[in-house]
């Protein structure tokens, strides 16, 4: 990760950043900037049709955006957060409008990973983002080659602490507003949730 004081200087509202997670590197910022909003879908040459995911640091933090959570919902969200899932749910007014989809849901990521939940000192606004890559084409794991194809484009690239912890592969994707859980991207079995 960059050291403190570089990262203070570029680190505000309009800033568009690389930053680690524990599954592959992410392209975001805030996702109340429209500015900040346009680029990350310009860069990733991205339809604005598609959300973008929001990306907390604490499983605490999802009630500021969701609405109406069952007890089954909350109880999936403790058993699979923070971790490499991203948890489709039905979002309230406070969620980015860039990260709502047409049937009013919201994707949300808490990755478990310590080089990201390093940024929550510094981040005062809701993380939108997705992975680093240009659409259509397998998410980017190298950090060195992120640099070279992105410099120049984007304002801040951070470097997870422990190489690692990033897993390579894209979240798994279920969407928790169906009972049972709808497995929308990965491999993954319902029966490891009995």
């Amino acid at each position: 990760m960059k050291n403190e004081s570089d990262m203070d200087e570029v680190f505000t509202e309009e800033t568009l950043m690389v930053f680690p997670t524990d599954t592959v590197y992410g392209l975001g910022g805030n996702g109340k900037e429209s500015s900040v909003v346009s680029r990350i879908y310009r860069v990733k040459q991205r339809s604005t049709e598609k959300p973008l995911s929001l990306h907390l640091f604490s499983k605490k933090e999802i009630d500021q955006y969701v609405t109406d959570l069952s007890d089954r919902q909350r109880d999936l969200i403790d058993r699979l957060l923070p971790g490499p899932y991203t948890v489709i749910l039905p979002a309230n007014s406070n969620a980015p409008e860039v990260s709502v989809s047409r049937e009013k849901k919201v994707g949300i990521r808490v990755p478990d990973s310590a080089s990201f939940q390093a940024l929550g000192d510094k981040i005062n606004y809701p993380l939108v983002g997705s992975s680093v890559n240009k659409s259509g084409n397998p998410p980017m794991t190298d950090f060195d080659r992120i640099v070279r194809e992105f410099g120049g484009i984007v304002d801040l690239f951070i470097e997870s602490d422990e190489e690692e912890e990033i897993s390579g592969e894209s979240s798994i994707v279920l969407d928790l507003t169906f009972d049972p859980p709808k497995v929308l991207r990965g491999d993954f079995s319902l029966k490891e949730l009995k």
